[in-house]
C-alpha cells in the first residue's frame, strides 16, 4: 500500500525523471546593438582577391578520423570559399572601423539595396561568418556616466 502511494505520488510531478529543465535563452541583442557594432574579419583567417576581384577565403580543415582508404587519398588541409561580388564587397569592409549601419548605407549606394533590405541581408550574412568563426562584432562601448551627465 505504501509503495502505491510513492507511485501515485511521483506520477503526479509535471517533470518525468531523468529529463534536464530547459537553459534559459539569453535575451536577443538589439538590432541597434548590433547596428552600431563595428564587424572584425577573424585576423587568423587568410584571404586574397582573385583575377575577377572576388574574395576568396582561406578556412584551415581538421583532419578526419584515419580510416580505410587514408593512405591513398590525401586530404585538403583547407577550403577556399570564394565570396560573390556583394559578399567580397562587405568583406573588405569589415575592418573593425566601421558599423554595420555604415557598411549598410554603402550597399545602399553602391548596390541600390533599400536601406532596410541592405540592413537584413548584412545581419543575416554577418551571422553567418559569426557562426563560422570567420568574423566578430565589437560591441559599441557605452558612454560613461561622465559623458551621459554633460
Amino acid at each position: 500500500m505504501e509503495h502505491q502511494k510513492f507511485i501515485a505520488a511521483r506520477s503526479s510531478t509535471s517533470m518525468p525523471p531523468f529529463r534536464r529543465e530547459k537553459q534559459p535563452k539569453a535575451p536577443p541583442i538589439p538590432v541597434e546593438v548590433i547596428l552600431a557594432s563595428k564587424p572584425l574579419r577573424n585576423p587568423a583567417i587568410e584571404w586574397e582577391k582573385n583575377e575577377r576581384g572576388e574574395v576568396v577565403v582561406k578556412v584551415k580543415v581538421e583532419p578526419s578520423q584515419p580510416g580505410l582508404f587514408s593512405g591513398f587519398v590525401r586530404e585538403p588541409r583547407e577550403r577556399k570559399i570564394v565570396l560573390d561580388a556583394v559578399g567580397s564587397y562587405v568583406w573588405e569592409l569589415m575592418d573593425g572601423e566601421r558599423t554595420v549601419d555604415e557598411i549598410a548605407d554603402l550597399l545602399v549606394q553602391r548596390f541600390k539595396f533599400h536601406k532596410r533590405e541592405a540592413q537584413m541581408s548584412l545581419l543575416a550574412y554577418l551571422q553567418m561568418l559569426a557562426e563560422r568563426g570567420l568574423v566578430t562584432l565589437i560591441a559599441p562601448t557605452p558612454p560613461s556616466s561622465q559623458e551621459a551627465q554633460r
